[in-house]
């Protein structure tokens, strides 16, 4: 397939993307971000050109993937901070061959940030249609895209679907075919993440079903981040007060002490691990569990990620 965009997206819907587009969503501060970075990072050291693109905007995904990268060597995915502006932008210049940007016409600008901002969807299309564009056009083996959280994913997935349901005919909808027939493509998936807490169990279980019955995009993976290391055995044994009478100083008495949270927290969390295995083997998904690193947490998901093997790369 030639790399050059065409004048209009009319037709596209005939083409084959060339990049594996990845979602990666979940409730708030659930770790999607360092998810969404070690995939980016993992697919760059398996040699593939690689953008990630963040349409959050709040500065995190950049910093977790040069991180990574610098340790890693070699050139690492290129991060794409999206907003509404630069994509009405982008889309105004090369579809209604305006060749300035409208965000730079002063009065003119602020038509089309009332627009972006009023018209139903249109922020939705515009972001999801430049991801799109990146990954049938762009010079990309792999697009890995930071999502909005739980319910927004859903408006952003289901964009071009809504948009053509309101102009089922003419240019407009014509445009949105192929992006709709990639985001349905087996090229396409998402990777929901949660942690195993009471609140992203739930909130998951709600927007598992919702990808569900309102979008046609594949969810293929389950993650579930901070999962608290298994207490050794040895630990355990110092809990229960096994340790020999003699080793009672102050260092024995903190390593009980660090042991009797990381045993009370590994029994707190270990029913949602639990509840989580479920809930994705009730969808069909794959499950990756990522121990809980403070210190390295986008290696340790790079890694946990390497392990499954399939989806090392993708």
């Amino acid at each position: 397939m030639s790399r050059s965009a065409p004048a209009t997206l009319i037709g596209v819907s005939d083409s084959v993307p060339e990049a594996r587009l990845r979602f990666v969503t979940g409730k708030g501060g659930v770790g999607k971000t360092t998810v969404a970075a070690a995939y980016a990072t993992l697919a760059a050291t398996h040699g593939r050109r690689v953008l990630a693109v963040d349409t959050v905007n709040r500065g995190d995904l950049a910093p977790r993937i040069e991180v990574v990268s610098g340790r890693l060597g070699g050139p690492g995915p290129t991060v794409l901070g999206l907003t509404t502006k630069q994509a009405l932008d982008e889309y105004i210049k090369r579809y209604l061959r305006v060749p300035i940007a409208p965000s730079s016409l002063g009065p003119v600008s602020r038509i089309f940030d009332f627009v972006s901002t009023a018209a139903p969807g249109v922020r939705e299309i515009l972001t999801v249609g430049k991801i799109g564009y990146e990954a049938v056009y762009g010079p990309w083996d792999d697009v890995v895209v930071d999502a909005p959280a739980s319910g927004h994913v859903i408006e952003l997935l289901s964009a071009p679907a809504s948009l053509r349901r309101l102009a089922p005919t003419g240019p407009l909808a014509s445009q949105t075919l192929w992006l709709q027939e990639l985001l349905e493509s087996d090229r396409t998936a998402i990777t929901v993440v949660a942690t195993p807490e009471e609140l992203p169990v739930a909130e998951t279980d709600q927007l598992l079903k919702r990808l569900r019955d309102e979008t046609e995009v594949a969810v293929d993976t389950l993650v579930i981040n901070r999962v608290p290391p298994q207490v050794e055995k040895v630990g355990r044994a110092l809990l229960a007060g096994k340790a020999p009478a003699s080793d009672d100083g102050p260092t024995a008495r903190s390593i009980r002490s660090l042991v009797a949270v990381a045993v009370d927290r590994d029994v707190t969390t270990r029913p949602f691990v639990e509840e989580l295995n479920e809930l994705a083997e009730a969808f069909g998904l794959a499950v990756v569990e990522i121990i809980d690193d403070p210190v390295n947490p986008t290696d340790t998901a790079a890694a946990a990620l390497a392990d499954h093997g399939s989806l090392a790369a993708a």
